[in-house]
């Protein structure tokens, strides 16, 4: 038994993720050789399938319509079938939250694991519209002559002084793709006065009014305030929102407080209250959505269809507990994985660390002038750096390269015991490793490099009638990030989400963990969009809801590095910033530099997880085994198939009886079940390899790619969440808090 103590212990709830139908429908459905047409479009007819459907694709849900009447030539008709298996597969098997297709719910840890899902249609679903919508509505609305002399205006977030110029962000859209650019512009007085004014929010004739006291002619001070608008030197108060209600709530808001806005408000209202219409069931016929856009297009902003319904679903379970005993397990795991997981290897924010102390040593700077490229260092740039300071030219220190050096030989030392199981393993034809803590107790176990808070997606199998967990790793900046954005819908999970930051702040009560708001596309939105989690918020081209007195903006950021750490410091509250982004956004992809600055900030110096990982040894195998510890699957069997190896399949795709024969020969080659999961990132396609219409599917989606991966899909004939009709599939999300630092 493991001596090794882990500190991380259970927060009390967890969230479980399923799909909207139960596994068994999936079996059912693919049972045979073939699928049929006439099976599938008897599917199709399900209303609440329909429903799912024009929410996932409009454009797919009008191809099956056509399909479903006959008028489609065989070539599209074979490529709109396997689009619709492949939602079929998604809805009975895929846990992932997506429209109608799959949902979430808050459990509770206790003695047993009991979970027994309700009927689809007594779910509860949450429409709105989708960001990329509102963003162009609310840009509308402020256009308009009328409302623009009501609302209020700020200062531009990300606004900062260069010598006697200032600079900030602008943006715009091309094709409804947000690009920006730095702008440059005079740092007159006359600006200063009304930036001052505009900093609490001022109304356009209050900041003409200042140039007027100052002796500038109305139509001159007029055009100039009109000026900044329109190059985003001032925003209003209808700008894009990322936390805090819904932001067509707060458009209607905001519009509510306006003499000039009634019709606008009565629109919106009306728009809401046909979608709460919509909600009362799962399940409805898509001429209402159809109608409701219609009613839409009376207003002026421009929408595609495909981009303006965003749904997500509650699940309402009967039961929904699972035991101690999970937790347990799952802890053990963490403490091998932890021994698994190397330390942080030299990231962004390193490099970065090393380049301002180089250039600044130990004085504090302005952020945003660090972050410039042209008077700072920028971010994510290649930053000239040397190993040798003057000023400690005669102490030893550890150099980069010794330390690179540790960090290859603990990682090598791991992969060399993997190694071993590994080439065991293929001598003897096995398709399981089994690790033990023994092979493992020399490798050290630290917890102080981990996040306060982390979320673990395990999975409960019952694996030829032994109960085994699937858990492959812990991560996170936050506990938070994976249920912040599901929280306006379900008021249990707000609560859930809230106590995990407030755990997070009584860890860190010496500093403030302020919540990073930037909208880095309209679309994303929808991903980024959650409700105010946390009392200070940076604001970044995007609008804050929190009081003026909790907004940090970057102009008040402070730069420093101590004790080989970067130091954020708010000026104006005089205390240490750690910035945070409670959401799942991914922000490393074609991010702002300042953005992923803060973003990265979140994670200094820690691990941000501990996993299983084969490294380099998964690089020219076509064949992994399953990899066990204990009651744990840390690693599912995985199989690389070349396509130049199998290209014979491909001649018989469309002669049923040959791919039959084609398929066994295949099972057999490579030791393949029946159920397999086609791995696409972390999209998931589960195949039959009994079912050559599934087969089809499969051989259609890689065709033209070089290689594909398959893993083993691990549910079998039963499973724990249960429901009138079968068991579904599922992903419990369990979240853990770092004691120790709790107590200190």
């Amino acid at each position: 038994m493991y001596t090794i103590e882990n500190p991380y212990k259970p927060f009390p709830n967890f969230v479980l993720r399923t799909p909207i139908f139960d596994f068994n429908i999936y079996r059912e459905l693919t049972k045979d050789d073939i699928l049929t047409t006439g099976k599938l479009k008897e599917i199709y007819n399900n209303i609440l399938i329909k429903d799912a459907c024009f929410l996932a694709s409009p454009t797919l849900y009008f191809e099956l319509e056509k399909w479903l009447g006959g008028s489609l030539e065989p070539k599209k008709e074979r490529k709109i079938q396997y689009s619709f298996l492949k939602y079929l597969t998604r809805m009975t098997t895929r846990c992932t939250p997506f429209g109608l297709f799959a949902g979430c719910s808050l459990g509770e840890i206790s003695d047993s694991t009991i979970i027994e899902n309700n009927l689809p249609h007594l779910n509860i679903r949450h429409t709105r519209l989708d960001m990329n919508y509102l963003v162009s509505l609310s840009q509308d609305l402020s256009d308009k002559n009328k409302i623009r002399w009501e609302l209020l205006y700020f200062p531009n977030s990300s606004i900062y002084s260069s010598g006697t110029q200032l600079r900030y962000i602008e943006y715009y859209y091309i094709d409804s793709k947000r690009h920006h650019h730095i702008v440059e512009v005079d740092n007159s007085e006359y600006l200063q006065e009304v930036l001052i004014m505009a900093k609490s929010g001022a109304y356009l004739n209050d900041l003409i009014e200042i140039l007027v006291k100052r002796e500038i002619p109305y139509l001159e001070s007029k055009n100039f305030i009109i000026e900044l608008l329109d190059c985003q030197v001032l925003v209003s108060e209808l700008e894009p929102s990322v936390s805090g209600p819904e932001f067509m709530t707060q458009i209607i808001d905001v519009l509510g407080k306006l003499e000039s806005s009634i019709e606008e408000v009565e629109f919106l209202k009306t728009i809401e209250y046909k979608l709460e219409l919509i909600d009362k069931q799962i399940g409805n016929n898509p001429e209402k959505y159809l109608k409701l856009s219609e009613y839409l297009s009376n207003f002026h902003t421009t929408f595609e269809l495909k981009y303006l319904f965003q749904t997500d679903l509650e699940l309402k379970p009967l039961k929904n507990t699972i035991s101690k005993n999970i937790v347990d397990s799952v802890k053990r795991g963490m403490i091998l994985l932890n021994q698994m997981t190397p330390s942080v290897e030299e990231s962004n924010l390193s490099k970065f660390k090393d380049a301002f102390f180089e250039r600044y040593g130990e004085r504090e700077m302005p952020l945003s002038k660090v972050l410039d490229i042209e008077t700072g260092l920028g971010y994510l740039q290649e930053q000239s750096r040397g190993d040798v300071n003057p000023l400690v030219d005669d102490i030893s220190l550890p150099t980069k390269q010794d330390a690179y050096n540790t960090l290859k030989v603990y990682h090598n030392n791991i992969l060399k015991i993997l190694e071993r199981k590994l080439i065991e393993a293929d001598k003897k034809g096995l398709n399981k490793i089994i690790l033990t803590e023994l092979e493992f107790e020399d490798f050290p176990s630290h917890w102080e490099d981990l996040p306060d808070t982390m979320s673990s997606m395990i999975q409960i199998i019952n694996d030829e009638g032994s109960e085994k967990i699937k858990f492959s790793g812990i991560s996170g900046s936050s506990a938070a990030n994976l249920i912040g954005r599901f929280c306006h819908g379900d008021f249990k999970l707000l609560y859930y989400t809230k106590s995990i930051v407030e755990y997070e702040e009584q860890m860190n009560s010496d500093k403030i963990l302020a919540e990073i708001i930037h909208l880095p596309e309209a679309r994303v939105g929808n991903i980024l969009m959650r409700p105010s989690f946390r009392k200070y918020e940076i604001p970044f081209l995007a609008k804050s809801n929190a009081p003026v007195e909790n907004q940090i903006p970057l102009s008040d950021l402070f730069i420093s590095v101590r004790n080989q750490r970067i130091v954020l410091r708010s000026k104006t509250i005089g205390r240490e910033v750690i910035p945070h982004l409670t959401n799942a956004h991914n922000f490393t992809s074609n991010a702002i530099p300042i953005y992923q600055f803060l973003c990265d900030m979140q994670t200094q110096n820690l691990r941000n997880g501990i996993y299983f990982n084969f490294g380099f040894l998964d690089d020219n195998r076509t064949f992994l085994p399953r990899v066990e510890f204990e009651n744990l699957i840390l690693h599912e069997a995985k199989w690389k198939i070349q396509n130049n190896n199998i290209k014979e399949i491909y001649e018989d795709i469309y002669d049923i009886n040959a791919l039959k024969e084609k398929v066994k020969i295949l099972k057999k080659k490579y030791r393949l079940p029946q159920y397999v999961l086609l791995k696409d990132g972390d999209n998931e396609l589960l195949v039959n390899l009994e079912n050559t219409t599934s087969v089809q599917m499969l051989l259609d989606t890689v065709k033209n790619r070089r290689e594909f991966i398959l893993t083993e899909f691990l549910f079998g004939q039963d499973g724990i969440v249960k429901s009138a009709n079968g068991y579904y599939t599922h992903q419990i999300l369990l979240s853990f808090y770092n004691a120790n630092k709790l107590k200190n």
